[in-house]
């Protein structure tokens, strides 16, 4: 018999789905931060105009901290853990939604390439296609769908006020 008489964390009740959502925040985290670092290494910063190339290092650095929130939340399964987590998932959400919504602007219309420098507007378009500007379009609406949903479920929950657990 161990001295202190609480029970192991891994045992409380709702602990292995606190850690479930854990895992699969920090998946979603690690996607992003894959897709910005792939972005980053095919020369994004040479060619997007220097305000979106500030935006994409800004999602780089919001994506490995809301990774590393999430890893903290799937290794402790603690919900106040998880509150971090969800705080930067929805922070990363809206930045890689707005960086999207200037990608799917930038090739549609009606500025079109106005995200990319003049310079490397000629050979722009061979770095994209339409099924990626669908793709990437649908996922991220998906994404804050899922984000709105998540938190108008957890204020509603009880013993949970203003997304935080009250005890």
């Amino acid at each position: 018999m161990s001295i202190d008489s609480r029970a192991p964390e891994e045992s409380l009740p709702g602990s292995s789905r606190q850690r479930f959502y854990g895992a699969l925040l920090a998946l979603g985290a690690a996607a992003l931060l894959t897709r910005t670092l792939v972005l980053l290494s095919e020369g994004a910063v040479g060619f997007f105009v220097p305000w979106v190339s500030g935006l994409l290092f800004l999602e780089m650095g919001m994506d490995a901290l809301a990774l590393v929130v999430a890893l903290r939340w799937w290794a402790t399964g603690r919900p106040t853990a998880g509150s971090v987590a969800l705080r930067w998932a929805v922070a990363v959400v809206g930045v890689h939604a707005l960086r999207v919504a200037i990608f799917v602007l930038g090739r549609t219309g009606p500025w079109i390439d106005f995200d990319v420098r003049p310079e490397a507007r000629a050979d722009h378009g061979a770095r994209w296609t339409w099924p990626d500007v669908y793709l990437a379009a649908t996922l991220t609406v998906l994404a804050v769908a899922a984000t709105w949903v998540i938190w108008r479920h957890r204020r509603q929950r009880p013993g949970w006020e203003g997304g935080r657990p009250t005890s």
